[in-house]
Parts: C-alpha cells; sequence; structure tokens
C-alpha cells in the first residue's frame, strides 16, 4: 500500500458533509493522517446544514455522501451552482450514480474508504485559485443521467490537456486506446485526446449504442456505414475513416445485427 505524504505546500479547505457518524470520524482521521495539505473547517450531516455552512464557510473543497437523510447529495450542487468549490463524492456502495459521476468527470469514493484512494482523489485536486470546477455543467450531467433523461440527451465530460469537452454519446464516432489516453473521433471533423483509458471510456457509454470491436477500439453503431469481411473484417465509418475489427471480438460485433 503507497502511503506516501502527498505535496503539503496548499492547504485545502475542506467540509464533511456525511450523516454517519463513524463515516464522518474515519474520513476525519485519514484526512489528518495522510492528507496534510487538508483542513476540515466544517462537517454537517443533513442536505439543509450543508447549504448553510458550506455557503457560509466557502471551502475548497467538499466531500459529500450522495444519500443524506432529507435528500440526495446533488441537491447540495443544485443550490450553491453560484460557488465554485472542488466535489469528491462518497457513497457506500455502487448503484446507478456511479456512471453518472464518470461521466461528469467528478471524483467519488466508495466505502468503506480506502487509504490509496483517498490519498488520489486528494492529489488530483485542481491548484487552489486556478481551476474551477465546472459545477454547473457537471451537475447538469448527472441531473440528466439520474432523473432519467432521454439517452441522446445524456452528456459527458472527458478531461483533456487544457480542461474539459462535454459531448453527447451520439457525437461520437469512434475510441481508440493510446495508452492511458484515448483518442476520440467526433462528428463535424472533430478530434479530442482524453486522459482516460480506453476501459474507462467504455463504462461511460451506453451499451445499447456502442460495441468495442477490439482491444484498442470501440465504435458508434450508428456511424457503422459498411463491413467490409476478412479474418476480422473492418468498417467504414460515417467520417470515411476505417477501423479495424479483431478476430476475437468479430462474432460478439456480428450479433449485435443478428
Amino acid at each position: 500500500m503507497n502511503t506516501a505524504l502527498p505535496d503539503p505546500r496548499e492547504v485545502y479547505r475542506a467540509v464533511i458533509v456525511e450523516d454517519e457518524d463513524r463515516s464522518r470520524k474515519l474520513l476525519e482521521i485519514m484526512l489528518g493522517k495522510y492528507c496534510p495539505q487538508v483542513k476540515i473547517v466544517g462537517v454537517a450531516d443533513t442536505l439543509e446544514t450543508a447549504v448553510i455552512i458550506i455557503s457560509s464557510l466557502q471551502p475548497d473543497v467538499v466531500f459529500l455522501d450522495i444519500e443524506l437523510p432529507d435528500g440526495s447529495g446533488f441537491k447540495v450542487l443544485d443550490q450553491l451552482l453560484h460557488l465554485s468549490f472542488s466535489v469528491i463524492f462518497v457513497t457506500a456502495y455502487e448503484h446507478y450514480a456511479l456512471r453518472a459521476l464518470k461521466r461528469s468527470a467528478l471524483d467519488y469514493l466508495l466505502k468503506p474508504l480506502d487509504i490509496d484512494d483517498l490519498v488520489a482523489a486528494v492529489k488530483k485536486l485542481p491548484p487552489l485559485g486556478t481551476v474551477k470546477k465546472h459545477l454547473e455543467g457537471q451537475n447538469m450531467i448527472l441531473n440528466s443521467y439520474i432523473n432519467g433523461a432521454p439517452r441522446d440527451q445524456y452528456i459527458m465530460a472527458l478531461p483533456t490537456l487544457d480542461g474539459l469537452i462535454f459531448i453527447h454519446d451520439e457525437e461520437v464516432i469512434a475510441c481508440r486506446s493510446d495508452s492511458n489516453y484515448t483518442h476520440l473521433t467526433l462528428t463535424n471533423n472533430r478530434k479530442f485526446l482524453v486522459s482516460r483509458t480506453l476501459n474507462d471510456i467504455e463504462e461511460m457509454l451506453s451499451e445499447d449504442l456502442f460495441c468495442r470491436v477490439h482491444h484498442s477500439h470501440i465504435v458508434n453503431l450508428k456511424h457503422i456505414r459498411r463491413y467490409f469481411k476478412g479474418k476480422g473484417g473492418y468498417l467504414e465509418m460515417s467520417d470515411g475513416s476505417t477501423v479495424e475489427v479483431s478476430f476475437r471480438k468479430k462474432h460478439d460485433f456480428l450479433a449485435r445485427f443478428a
């Protein structure tokens, strides 16, 4: 286990929003021991008190439990869009919200809390006073997904080298792996290199709309124009590009059209 102390040069003022005493105290202990650049300035155990405390203290980061006694943690953000702070969500189990969190580029921690995951999340916090977390756009993603928006209205936020891009599923033509990065080919001749692995991207995309046709390629089924036979074969996409289909993925791919 990597328990190396993170860079302590910056001190982030933090608020913890957690209704379970044991979980809150454990998070406080772990932050105090392994994340010296985080200073806890306030705690809250309900949606109502969270809004009051965050508005009053204006912290740099909020550790926010998804499920609170008087409502969803997402509603806290709804009422605080005028403020700028980083958010690290905390949840007790893997459920529907996690896919939305991945699509929104917000960080999250699963209970029981893991030290390495906590340290990694804190290390990813933006430098103080320099980066805004785009809360309004990210909260829009969370709400659209969790409240059951039509699939063609789903949005995801993906980190690039100079910020975030916000895109709809239907805009994605194909994705290609490049080590820890992914090349996205979008409609209207747009291309981006995003700081996510292809496996990460696959988890965000709609299973009904996308197919992994190669260990290095994912395609949007609606953007396929032709399939050419071969050992695995290859695809011609709507933008004129071609994508290889691996022999191992060929059967599963063709089964999507059976």
